[in-house]
């Protein structure tokens, strides 16, 4: 028996159901990551181009990141929540140095789910009566306060919640034209209005992750930011995915020139260990002191990681290089799929792309034929038809172009085959 397969058998011996553990077949046991490389209980090492769900913004144990973790280690791990501490304050000054202006004031949180919660919660009591409007192919976590506003039922029905609130068109120009947002400004006018529930919050990713890369038309925002204003109602921009860098600036809404009011921030922040915020305006921070808390919200070890995480996109322009070799990589992923019968789409932004399949079925062959082939990809999409693609911004051009031909070549040698 492999290392991979003993450790598999241990996790099925005890593990209860929920995750997706045991999705892949074989599943893919990782055992050490470095870089923008992985490599599993077996020894074989793979290129990841989906950064641990786009986690690894900063390369998997950048080493500033691990001398900060180290050095933390041995004077503070654990603070509770009630107490201050130094590392806490470099935290806000860090988030303060990268925040969109405006955004001034900072709450920790644990996991992107546990920001959005956050949030929600924040518009929930400035406006406790008000309606929280999401969109579909939308996705913040699957807490239970998060996951009544998937864009994607089937993530409600599978923890048995309700929708949080109405649902309207994500602008998805690939679907409606020319159209996506006039269809989605129609959509949101059409909401109960005068005499009925008001509106507390309008929250969304400024670019769809989980929905498949879906980047919205330029008149998009400025139109969603004059329509929250004369509504009252919050603006929550969730950049748990579409931060850190990854679109070529620190925020994908800094391409918009929008400004929220609040907005959730995680994965990359953390350098790999969680880490995440909500940023907002002073007016929307308004909660009485303990509100809201939790036993690890401000573990140290992790802010320390985080303030070196931070540090690193800073010093190394991490926003800039996916700006200046983003495209490049763009353009060869299109140029390899061009004569590809059933590619519907390629897209990005930075270092993000995504190929819109025919169908999830071929999606899934592709990962497959990917991974076997040495490369990681991930799969999104409102119908998981999307090969998905986020590395570590500090990839080398040489390594992303090998990357994106491996991906091309799995999209187009899966095409019609049963794997």
């Amino acid at each position: 028996m492999s290392r991979a397969s003993d450790i598999v058998a241990r996790l099925r011996k005890l593990e209860g159901g929920g995750l997706r553990t045991f999705s892949e077949d074989p599943p893919f046991v990782w055992e050490k990551a470095e870089g923008c490389y992985v490599e599993d209980a077996d020894g074989w090492r793979y290129l990841d181009l989906y950064g641990g769900f786009a986690v690894a913004a900063t390369g998997y144990s950048h080493p500033r990141v691990v001398e900060a973790i180290q050095r933390q280690a041995t004077t503070l791990m654990h603070c509770p929540s009630a107490h201050p501490s130094r590392v806490r304050a470099e935290f806000y000054e860090a988030l303060a140095s990268i925040a969109p202006p405006g955004l001034d004031r900072f709450l920790p949180a644990v996991t992107g789910a546990m920001a959005n919660e956050m949030a929600l919660l924040l518009a929930r009591t400035r406006r406790p009566e008000g309606v929280i409007v999401s969109f579909a192919g939308s996705y913040f976590g699957r807490s239970v306060g998060t996951a009544g506003f998937a864009g994607k039922a089937r993530y409600r029905d599978a923890l048995g919640i309700p929708a949080g609130g109405p649902f309207v068109p994500f602008p998805y120009p690939l679907r409606h034209g020319d159209a996506a947002t006039d269809l989605t400004m129609r959509a949101l006018e059409d909401l109960p209005g005068p005499g009925k529930r008001p509106l507390a919050a309008v929250i969304l990713e400024p670019i769809q992750g989980n929905g498949g890369v879906v980047i919205p038309p330029a008149d998009f925002f400025p139109r969603l930011r004059a329509f929250c204003d004369r509504e009252g109602a919050l603006l929550i921009v969730d950049e748990i995915q579409s931060g850190c860098g990854r679109t070529g600036r620190f925020w994908a809404i800094e391409h918009s020139g929008v400004t929220p009011d609040l907005m959730t921030v995680g994965k990359g922040i953390g350098g790999g260990l969680a880490t995440a915020a909500v940023m907002g305006r002073a007016d929307a921070m308004t909660w009485p002191p303990d509100s809201y808390t939790s036993t690890f919200l401000v573990n140290n070890l992790n802010l320390a990681a985080a303030v070196a995480a931070m540090g690193v996109m800073h010093d190394e322009q991490l926003p800039g290089r996916a700006a200046s070799i983003g495209p490049a990589g763009l353009a060869r992923f299109r140029a390899a799929l061009a004569d590809v019968e059933g590619v519907r789409e390629v897209r990005g932004q930075g270092l993000w792309y995504a190929a819109e399949l025919a169908d999830a079925a071929w999606a899934a062959r592709a990962v497959k034929l990917a991974r076997e082939r040495g490369v990681i990809v991930g799969r999104s999409g409102y119908d998981d038809s999307v090969i998905k693609l986020s590395p570590a911004l500090i990839i080398g051009e040489a390594e992303l172009h090998t990357g994106i031909d491996t991906a091309a070549g799995a999209i187009r040698d899966s095409r019609g085959t049963a794997r």
